[in-house]
């Protein structure tokens, strides 16, 4: 039972449910937050977007990237080259195996030298050109981590291309052609790491996200969250 007031007007009951006050039918002060501006929904069902990225769909090649291919495509051609050129080499190869043998190898002991030699050289041309053609398919596909994989291997060559420069100038009669063979491989192989590097490039390698992600927009102008 209800207790009356100074005006004789009974109090509410508290055990009623009581209204907000406010006009009739307007819409609660309060308003739930909802998605950042041009943000749509994921496929996960929340109204926010995922991390920034480029959203997936049909993709240009950008013209540098396309230029990276066929420089990529080039030093494959290059180094099956070499590997023919090697080929021409092998009394030579014969010769300095027999000097760097002091004359302990001859006759058949000497041709397994020459020829296990020469397998291993052929051999491991052929597999350098097998990664020029993978790298230069994957790097065109987009594939950061190709590209980084392409530099990689790029720093490694040009190690081992600066021993074989040494050791090549220091023999008496240097083979210039084999020489040359190698710079001009190096030398491709900075062409294509500048033309992926470039930074008109960097949208091109940047993460795909599906269909309907937005990038994050940024704080909110009334703080973080």
């Amino acid at each position: 039972m209800p207790y009356p007031n100074a005006t004789g007007a009974p109090y509410p009951d508290a055990s009623a449910p009581q209204a907000m006050p406010g006009p009739v039918g307007a819409a609660s002060p309060y308003t739930q937050v909802g998605p950042y501006p041009g943000a749509q929904p994921n496929p996960l069902g929340s109204p926010y977007p995922a991390a920034p990225g480029v959203e997936a769909g049909p993709r240009v090649v950008p013209q540098n990237v396309l230029m990276a291919f066929y420089v990529m495509l080039t030093g494959a051609v290059v180094t099956v080259l070499s590997a023919a050129y090697m080929l021409t080499t092998i009394d030579q190869i014969r010769s300095d195996a027999l000097e760097a043998s002091g004359g302990v190898f001859r006759g058949d002991d000497l041709d397994i030298l020459v020829y296990a030699g020469l397998a291993g050289g052929i051999l491991t041309s052929l597999v350098t050109a097998g990664l020029w053609v993978w790298l230069a398919f994957v790097c065109r596909a987009g594939k950061n981590w190709a590209r980084i994989t392409g530099t990689v291997f790029f720093g490694i060559n040009v190690l081992f291309s600066v021993i074989a420069v040494i050791s090549t100038l220091a023999a008496p009669d240097a083979d210039l052609q084999s020489l040359s063979f190698t710079v001009v491989g190096v030398v491709i192989g900075l062409a294509a790491v500048i033309l992926l590097w470039n930074p008109k490039s960097k949208a091109y390698f940047a993460p795909v996200l599906p269909p309907g992600y937005q990038p994050y927009p940024g704080p909110r102008a009334n703080g973080p969250w």
